[in-house]
Parts: structure tokens; C-alpha cells; sequence
């Protein structure tokens, strides 16, 4: 039976090869009770595949206002082509795309505040504390970035007292070299990852290699923070709210041209 009146909310995310790793299918079940329409998920690069994902609820009538949740850390490949490009191949041009996660309005308000009470849990101060952004990254990378280097900047901004390094999982800066990267005698670790992978799960504290001399700690993959969720649906809601208010001016002003006779 079509979903008449509601709006469907998707996440799509990478994929991963772990058996019980399902970031965006978490994400789904958690923001499902609040959400006045069907949530439902896909990935990019594992099951479930987004164009099947999308052939389903277009049959099921759950396309007709869509909201795409890009459960991505940087504004990549995948984001900014392959994913517009299969929503224009389904012909889904009209679907409202959020940016990633790192791009939502309130992302580093939410950030500075995990910051805060990390540091004040451990009563460190920012000022002898390096904070590390571990972004997946790509084996391409010589060095940061730009994106990366913009968001570190922006986290330093708002903690200035904080020294902000990248260290990728793959490429430049390596995690693996955070060592001598490191210029405060305290570190911290934010990976930018969905979590639930072989890089949140194995790779980053294999490459971390922490031992009981280091001062460091290890926060959880941005993707499975419990306040992830509420921010996500904060924007959702937003954005069908605008759609819905501009397609009503839109066809309000349509029905006055049509009443009105020129001259």
C-alpha cells in the first residue's frame, strides 16, 4: 500500500565485509520510532545494494518525497557522483540528499561538547592535549586533504587550545606514524567511521598500538555516538519541512497566476 502524505527516510552508507557490522541498519532501527514515515537503509558496497534498496520502495510507493541520509564521513567520490548518479538513474532527481555526517549543521557544537567532557573526565587540559582526526582516508593520499585539513580547522576553532593532527586509516598522514606526530603529552582519538567495520573494529588499534605508558584514549566511531541520531533527525525533519512549505508556495502561486487575468 503507498505511503500517501508521509516522507521515507533513507541512510546509505559504504558497506562493510564484517558479518555483524550494519552501521546504517542501526542508525535505521534507532531513528525509526521518531519518524513519521517509513526508514529504511542500503549500502553502496554491500547488501543491502542501494539500486535493489530503491527498486523496492519505488514499488512500494516510497519515493514520492524521499530524504537520503549519507551516512559518509568526508564528501567523497561516492557522495558527490555514484550516489546522485544512481538517484537520477531511478529517477529520483527530486530526492533531498543531506550532506555527510561531518557536514550537518551542528556537527562540531556536538563534537566540542564530547571534547569537553572527555577532557574533563580525564582532567586534562586542552592545552597539553593532541587530538587526533582519523578519517578513513584513501591510499592515494601523500598528505592531508583539504576537506580534512577544513575540518580540522574548524574542531581548532572552536577548541583552540586543542592541536589538531590527521591520521588516516589509508594514505597520508598515517594513524600508524601518530607517534611523532603527537606535540602535547596527552592524545586523544576521534575516528570519523560509521563503526562497526574492520578499520573501527581491527586496523585503528592495530595501527594505534597503544601501550600502558601512552596517555591516550580512544573514542567511539562518530557513527554509534548516541548523539548521532537526534542530530540526523533534526536535519531530516528540517528539510522535508522546507520542501513541503516551498511546494506549497510554489503551487499557491501557480493557482493565483492561473485565477488572475492578465492585463
Amino acid at each position: 500500500m503507498p505511503y500517501r502524505g508521509k516522507t521515507t527516510l533513507l541512510i546509505v552508507a559504504h558497506g562493510t565485509s564484517v558479518a555483524d557490522g550494519d552501521p546504517a541498519g542501526v542508525l535505521a532501527r534507532q531513528l525509526r520510532p521518531h519518524w513519521n514515515g517509513p526508514v529504511t537503509h542500503a549500502y553502496m558496497r554491500s547488501d543491502p545494494g542501494l539500486r535493489s534498496v530503491l527498486g523496492k520502495m519505488m514499488q512500494a510507493g516510497q519515493t514520492a518525497r524521499l530524504v537520503v541520509v549519507p551516512l559518509f564521513f568526508s564528501a567523497g567520490y561516492l557522495v558527490n557522483d555514484e550516489l546522485p548518479a544512481i538517484l537520477n538513474e531511478a529517477g529520483l532527481r527530486h530526492a533531498m540528499v543531506l550532506p555527510p555526517v561531518t557536514g550537518l549543521h551542528g556537527f562540531i557544537p556536538m563534537v566540542a561538547d564530547c571534547l569537553a567532557t572527555t577532557l574533563a573526565a580525564r582532567n586534562w587540559q586542552a592545552g597539553e592535549t593532541t587530538l587526533f582526526l582519523v578519517p578513513h582516508g584513501l591510499k592515494s593520499l601523500k598528505e592531508p586533504s583539504d576537506e580534512q585539513i577544513w575540518q580540522a580547522q574548524r574542531i581548532a576553532n572552536v577548541v583552540p587550545e586543542l592541536s589538531v593532527k590527521i591520521a588516516n586509516v589509508e594514505g597520508q598522514p598515517s594513524l600508524a606514524d601518530w607517534r611523532s606526530m603527537a606535540d602535547r603529552p596527552h592524545s586523544m582519538f576521534l575516528p570519523l567511521l560509521a563503526g562497526g567495520g574492520v578499520h573501527a573494529r581491527t586496523d585503528v588499534p592495530e595501527m594505534m598500538a597503544l601501550t600502558e605508558a601512552d596517555e591516550a584514549v580512544v573514542l567511539s566511531p562518530i557513527g554509534i555516538w548516541p548523539e548521532l541520531p537526534p542530530l540526523i533527525l533534526d536535519q531530516a525533519q528540517k528539510r522535508t519541512r522546507h520542501a513541503v512549505v516551498l511546494a506549497n508556495f510554489t503551487t499557491a502561486d501557480k493557482f493565483v497566476s492561473q485565477s488572475v487575468p492578465a492585463g
